[in-house]
């Protein structure tokens, strides 16, 4: 499952930068499940579906009308590439236990750089270029994990 994010300003992600993420994808996967989001822009998804066109793919635009499968995708998939300039599609990523490998789109700050290293290190993902060697991990549940601390702390659990 491809999860593309964008910068948090601008027009959108690069063309360029989605379809050479899209084409190394393409050169290890069997069929490939992509979505956009709000912030990737039309330009990049017209060049992630170029990039994919020659496999089985589905590919969700922002703001197609229908159910978004988003959800779905991410329940099915058998691993899942996410652009590093995503917090949030990094971390809805690492709720599943598919392997997860981070795509540096370029351009990223001293934060992100800091959570991805720390999510390598902690050995729930890896950067897209070992992609597709798996590896076991366990999902992240930092809600119950949280939950579990509130109740073990406040309520004497």
């Amino acid at each position: 499952f491809l999860l593309l994010g964008g910068p948090p300003r601008g027009d959108g992600m690069s063309p360029e930068v989605a379809a050479r993420i899209a084409a190394q994808v393409t050169g290890f996967a069997g069929s490939v499940l992509a979505t956009g989001s709000r912030r990737t822009g039309r330009p990049a998804e017209a060049a992630v579906a170029e990039a994919i066109a020659p496999l089985p793919h589905r590919l969700h635009r922002w703001g197609d009308g229908g159910p978004n499968p988003y959800t779905g995708l991410l329940a099915w998939a058998d691993a899942v590439v996410v652009t590093g300039d995503s917090v949030s599609m990094i971390s809805e990523a690492l709720a599943t236990a598919a392997p997860v490998f981070i795509a540096d789109p370029g351009g990223l700050g001293p934060r992100h750089r800091r959570l991805h290293e720390s999510i390598f290190a902690a050995r729930q993902a890896r950067p897209l270029e070992e992609a597709p060697t798996p590896f076991a991990r366990a999902p992240l549940d930092e809600t119950g994990r949280v939950a579990f601390e509130v109740a073990e702390r406040f309520l004497g659990f």
